[in-house]
């Protein structure tokens, strides 16, 4: 501590005012991720970051509490026994050096929380809500399109009792200071019956000339149209239609309603898409949002249940077999996991299931064995016509989906050989349609074994170049292979499935069995992968041995020479040995191509794009890269936008750069890669710290950090705090800066990774020297400098002699 408290230092000065209430039933907002980060001045995702690292340091602890004036509970956070040990200190630190800590406990406000008290003058009667548990992502969710999209209405779609109108009536109690109207659609609701409640709740509150033009029972809807966008103009009111699909008759006067209400906020609940809106209307105009409203999660699912004395192995069983459907789990009164089983079964029997047609029912047992939307082709076409039915949900334009709380049950009523069928006429459908990640699933679940061997080893890089690879993880766990021709391949398989997601313990441990007991191409591919992870934890000694070792077990064969000729001209890219390099690469292409291998072949030539920015050849570099995209799948394309975006960054296009990385980003989510996703987020961090965006730069950072110390991704976390050091820098808050340089250095303890090291030794020097401690800016240059050279890295070694230089004439 000095001169001013760190940020971790503020969280435990803030929080040392609370323990009075840490047994309390209910606490104040001030204890919860809001109300910490309004009182210490930070960013809500920073205050998440901060009380990440406090909890795993034993110095914070986290509990759900009801919190005053909110009606749902929150996570709020007290001061262990360590804690407050360290707290007492923050404490009398700031007593005795007269210091401002920082914290200010009136900027806490709980506007939001406070917004339930209506005006019931001016409101309708709402349904009333005995319980409302989880949700908030979908609340959260519906006031961010109605505060900041160009959307006026949103319809929360769902089956029975999914929970619609529960969510519908926990928005509009939220609504403070406005003027709600609910109703209750009926069937045999005529357009009177609608007109008559209109007139009433604008009567109350004041525009008697539209509630008398409503009442008279004679009117034309251009005039009210033209009435309604004329006394409705200012944004105080919220129209709530529950069931609006039972007004399909109505369909002209809701259209003309949701044109002429202003600047109104509209919300619908069905169960059917309402006729008075089309697709255009959601998917080019925007002008409409569509919640599909899922079961509860695992929590919410057994407060609820504990609301009714229903608690341990019964409630989590309860919560797995309903899918967290909220009408079930009210309604089902087993004692016993085996009674919850039946009552659920016979709940979703009478209710959904046993009035339907054979072929309905067929249609749903189809429908159950995909594990997400399917395109309407892949319906057998003796079914199709039973597509009608509303629980086969249209989820985007020609996609259907079985909704998540019946499939486990519709799924769970078919015998193993009704199952086979229908996964075996969905395998049969993706291999006419190429989706390999999905013909693997269904051929698995088909009981197709050979099948799926067979294609898992002969199709290992589609598979992973293709598709999803949290998804591809999950199906792989399913598949152990009898068969010894195949099993080494989908080891391997399996093994770069789980380096790609950031598991290199996992991947690590299959790697090193095969890498002794697997033949001359195995054993060198093995080797080969282990080289990767060593090159990403930056261990580029240990890499090039590896490399070097899968070389020379490669033999004769081209395919495995040019992966270990590829990670070795990675290795000596790294070191900055650029000339090797280039001529490891070249050779790694032209056995690529001898092998007919294109994948192989794409990959060493965006390695060579690396080596061109390496040499400072960035236009080439970025021109390069763009011929290689467009042989590349999706997995692969996120680090070529990657590189793209730091080829850009440094001949200074930095919007250029950002959109690549921002491209990144999304794939990443979109192939479920979360390291990758992770990396570039912490490459945008140094974008927007360019562009002077640092508030931005902060959040990319804890983005990061939220998935790279899930993950356990030490050199990442080490690179996110490093940034985040630099974007303090950058703000001269050079307390802060140094804070996050000395953790990103203790994020590499016990690691060997010289280059990384290094690189972190200099940047914090850099930020020392503007402090004006040229000694001690010069000591740790000094300390990247003997890291450089011990790998010999050359680039950074002349960098590193350059600013040392520069330091000398201060």
């Amino acid at each position: 501590m000095a001169g001013e408290l760190t940020v971790s230092e503020r969280i435990l000065f803030h929080l040392s005012s609370y323990s009075k209430f840490e047994d309390k039933f209910e606490v104040p907002f001030d204890v919860t991720q809001d109300g910490i980060s309004q009182a210490c001045s930070i960013s809500r995702a920073h205050a998440a970051i901060e009380l990440k690292k406090l909890r795993a340091a034993g110095i914070v602890e986290e509990r759900l509490s009801h919190v005053r004036k909110g009606k749902a509970r929150r996570k709020s956070y007290f001061l262990t026994v360590q804690g407050k040990a360290k707290a007492a200190q923050v404490v009398q630190y700031v007593k005795d050096n007269g210091i401002v800590s920082g914290v200010d406990p009136a900027k806490v406000t709980t506007e939001f929380l406070r917004r339930g008290a209506r005006g019931t003058r001016r409101s309708s009667p709402l349904p009333a809500v005995r319980y409302f548990f989880g949700r908030e992502d979908e609340l959260h969710r519906i006031e961010e399109t109605f505060r900041s999209s160009p959307s006026k209405l949103v319809c929360v779609r769902g089956i029975r009792g999914i929970g619609k109108t529960t969510l519908a009536a926990r928005f509009a109690s939220l609504q403070g200071g406005q003027r709600v109207f609910w109703y209750s659609a009926k069937p045999w609701d005529g357009v009177r019956v609608l007109a008559d409640a209109l007139s009433a709740f604008f009567r109350e509150n004041g525009n008697r000339k539209l509630a008398s033009y409503l009442s008279s029972g004679k009117f034309d809807h251009d005039e009210l149209s033209f009435l309604m966008s004329e006394e409705i103009t200012e944004n105080g009111y919220t129209f709530v239609f529950d069931d609006a699909d039972s007004l399909e008759h109505l369909r002209d006067f809701m259209r003309m309603f949701r044109e002429s209400c202003g600047l109104s906020k509209i919300l619908v609940t069905c169960e059917s898409e309402p006729r008075f809106y089309d697709r255009s209307d959601v998917i080019a105009k925007g002008e409409v949002q569509e919640i599909e409203l899922g079961g509860l999660d695992r929590k919410a699912s057994l407060e609820l249940l504990r609301q009714r004395n229903i608690e341990g192995a019964v409630a989590e069983e309860l919560a797995s077999i309903t899918k967290g459907h909220p009408l079930s789990l009210e309604m089902v009164t087993a004692s016993t996991v085996k009674e919850a089983k039946y009552e659920v079964s016979r709940f979703l029997e009478e209710k959904f299931y046993s009035d339907l047609s054979e072929h309905e029912k067929a249609l749903l047992q189809f429908a159950s064995v995909f594990d997400r939307p399917f395109p309407a082709e892949a319906i057998p076409k003796e079914l199709r016509h039973a597509r009608k039915s509303s629980m086969l949900r249209e989820v985007v334009p020609g996609k259907f989906e079985i909704h998540a709380s019946l499939r486990d049950f519709v799924y769970s009523s078919m015998v193993n050989d009704e199952k086979s069928k229908w996964h075996s006429f969905a395998a049969d459908f993706f291999l006419r349609n190429g989706d390999v990640q999905e013909r693997l699933l269904h051929l698995i679940r088909a009981r197709r074994t050979l099948e799926a061997e067979m294609l898992a080893s002969r199709a290992s890089e589609e598979l992973i170049r293709s598709g999803n690879i949290q998804m591809l993880h999950s199906i792989l766990l399913e598949l152990n292979p009898a068969k010894e021709k195949y099993r080494a391949r989908i080891e391997l398989l399996k093994a770069k499935v789980e380096s790609l997601r950031g598991d290199h313990a996992s991947s690590w441990s299959i790697l090193e069995r095969l890498s002794v007991s697997g033949t001359g191409e195995t054993t060198s591919d093995a080797l080969v992968e282990m080289g990767k992870i060593k090159s990403r934890t930056g261990d580029l000694a240990s890499s090039k041995d590896l490399f070097d070792r899968a070389l020379a077990h490669a033999g004769d064969i081209p395919a495995a020479k040019a992966k270990a000729l590829r990670g070795l001209g990675m290795v000596e890219g790294k070191l900055g040995n650029y000339e090797k390099a280039q001529e490891l690469l070249e050779e790694s292409a032209k056995q690529a191509m001898v092998a007919m291998d294109s994948d192989s072949m794409l990959l060493a030539h965006m390695e060579l794009g690396n080596i061109l920015i390496g040499k400072g050849l960035y236009e080439e570099a970025i021109d390069h890269f763009s011929k290689c995209a467009g042989g590349f799948g999706p997995v692969q394309l996120t680090n070529v936008y990657v590189n793209m975006g730091i080829a850009s960054a440094y001949l200074g296009r930095d919007d250029e750069a950002r959109r690549h990385l921002e491209n990144a980003v999304k794939l990443a989510d979109e192939t479920g890669q979360p390291r990758s996703k992770a990396y570039a987020l912490s490459s945008l961090a140094e974008i927007l710290i360019k562009q002077g965006k640092v508030e931005s730069a902060r959040e990319s950072c804890y983005s990061a950090l939220n998935i790279l110390t899930d993950i356990g991704d030490r050199l990442g976390i080490s690179a996110a705090y490093a940034n985040l050091g630099l974007a303090e820098r950058l703000s001269g808050n050079f307390r802060s800066s140094e804070e996050y340089f000395v953790e990103s250095l203790a994020s590499l303890e016990g690691m060997k990774v010289p280059w990384s090291s290094g690189l972190r030794r200099l940047e914090y020097g850099l930020m020392v020297a503007e402090t004006g401690d040229v000694d001690r800016a010069r000591s740790l240059i000094e300390e990247s400098k003997q890291e450089f050279r011990s790998i010999g890295a050359g680039d950074m070694l002349a960098r590193a002699e350059k600013e040392l230089e520069r330091l000398g004439r201060l």
